[in-house]
């Protein structure tokens, strides 16, 4: 399937970098700096609360402003503390903006692709700051010869406008490019939208649930693509 692409536009977190890491991390340093221990299942609240509150953004409900900050102020209430939303959100995203881990078998992956001469950039709806800072500390620019950001683009997916954007970047035809991510809702309906090929990706596809394009792993994902 995979002749005729001339570039290969990935999502970041859960495709390439491990950003459950990141953000686990970032989490408890935040709060153990304000003496507050979380525990496995607080822990497990925030991501719920901040699933949801990104779901918002998908939706085109909320500006990532407000999402960022409303995930903290709902966290906070349902764990009974008062912390300003908006400094906490700030701490967050620097700390959050200094962890990039690979995913196991990312780095080899990718270094396949570069062998093969494979054009790749970045699509993420991430914060820019943290994205950006992520991008580079991960030594993103050996592989990606681009990061677009939502707040770069200024529409974030699935709206069809982030991809046209990459699509202009890279001086390419909709036709030739394949997107791969591990979402169903921004991902591929934002592939969809943009009209586009879509691979879904990651341990947690199932064939009945989305897209015909699936891998579940790098070497599923290498055999479509090479």
């Amino acid at each position: 399937m995979s002749s005729k692409y001339k570039m290969y536009f990935f999502d970041l977190d859960h495709t390439i970098l491990d950003f459950e890491r990141s953000e686990v991390e970032s989490l408890l340093e935040l709060f153990k700096a304000r003496d507050i221990d979380l525990s496995e299942e607080q822990v497990r609240s925030y991501q719920s609360i901040n699933s949801k509150w990104w779901g918002y953004l998908e939706k085109g409900t909320r500006n990532k402003e407000e999402v960022v900050v409303g995930r903290f102020r709902e966290y906070c209430d349902s764990i009974d503390v008062s912390f300003d939303p908006e400094e906490l959100n700030d701490e967050y995203l620097t700390r959050l903006s200094r962890k990039a881990y690979f995913l196991p078998g990312a780095r080899e992956f990718l270094t396949t692709l570069r062998r093969q001469g494979k054009r790749m950039a970045i699509i993420t709806n991430g914060v820019y700051r943290v994205q950006h800072n992520r991008f580079l500390s991960a030594g993103l620019p050996e592989f990606f010869e681009f990061s677009l950001s939502s707040e770069e683009a200024g529409v974030a997916k699935p709206d069809p406008g982030i991809f046209h954007e990459a699509i202009r970047r890279a001086g390419v035809q909709r036709n030739e490019v394949v997107y791969i991510g591990d979402s169903l809702e921004s991902d591929y309906r934002g592939a969809e939208n943009a009209g586009i090929d879509f691979i879904w990706f990651g341990k947690h596809v199932r064939r009945n649930k989305g897209p015909v394009n699936i891998a579940r792993n790098y070497d599923e994902l290498l055999m479509l693509l090479v």
